[in-house]
């Protein structure tokens, strides 16, 4: 997660979405930086600005005056990624080289499922734990580049968009066709938003060319405690 004071964002780094690329653009103009460890980097919306009282209870810093956005992926593809990342890169959580994509689901690990049998979705980043949207704008993966590039320019970032922390694996054809149906099932919550970025996307984008503020406010109590 990365908030620009000035330029009055808050960038929701969602994983297996270009984040470390688009962390990388918008690091100048970045006032706070949450990163390193993935539980800091990959904050939630709602977590995020939980954090950090002081800065969203002052009358100039409310969250709705922040333009809030992040990156989404077809919640198949995203699964694959991880997948592909985890068997084809060098990380600290490396799956077995002859596990296949079966065996990965069905192992159901934190990728899946945390350790308290919570599924692991997408929409978790961008929503309250009620469900209720809190970002502005979430770009679809696969709109990554011509969406970041007219933000940056609405925002006046001139930084361009690298691409950084790429899976090494390219292959494609692993996930069997017999897995789709469940895992379409599995995945109902984040297709449910998914579905509807358009819709989403347009109300946020009308609201940051407009610049006139006015973006998605947070529930109160805003704030509980600061990290």
């Amino acid at each position: 997660m990365q908030i620009g004071f000035g330029k009055k964002f808050i960038f929701v780094a969602n994983t297996k979405t270009a984040s470390t690329s688009i962390e990388a653009a918008l690091m100048r103009y970045s006032d706070i930086v949450r990163a390193g460890d993935p539980r800091r980097k990959h904050t939630s919306l709602y977590e995020g600005i939980r954090t950090y009282p002081v800065v969203f209870r002052n009358p100039h810093h409310r969250p709705e005056s922040y333009f809030k956005f992040g990156v989404m992926r077809d919640p198949i593809e995203w699964i694959g990624s991880w997948y592909r990342y985890r068997s084809g890169n060098k990380v600290e959580s490396p799956l077995p080289a002859d596990m296949s994509f079966a065996d990965f689901w069905a192992r159901a690990d934190w990728n899946i499922r945390f350790g308290n049998g919570q599924k692991h979705l997408q929409r978790n980043m961008f929503t309250t734990p009620d469900g209720d949207l809190l970002a502005d704008v979430i770009i679809p993966y696969h709109k990554v580049s011509e969406m970041f590039a007219e933000i940056c320019t609405l925002l006046k970032i001139d930084d361009p968009l690298p691409r950084k922390n790429v899976s090494q694996r390219t292959d494609t054809g692993w996930i069997p066709q017999d897995l789709l149906e469940e895992m379409r099932t599995f995945y109902a919550e984040d297709y449910a938003l998914y579905n509807r970025l358009d819709e989403v996307n347009a109300e946020g984008m009308a609201r940051l060319r407009a610049g006139q503020g006015g973006f998605r406010p947070f529930p109160e109590p805003a704030v509980q405690r600061q990290a």
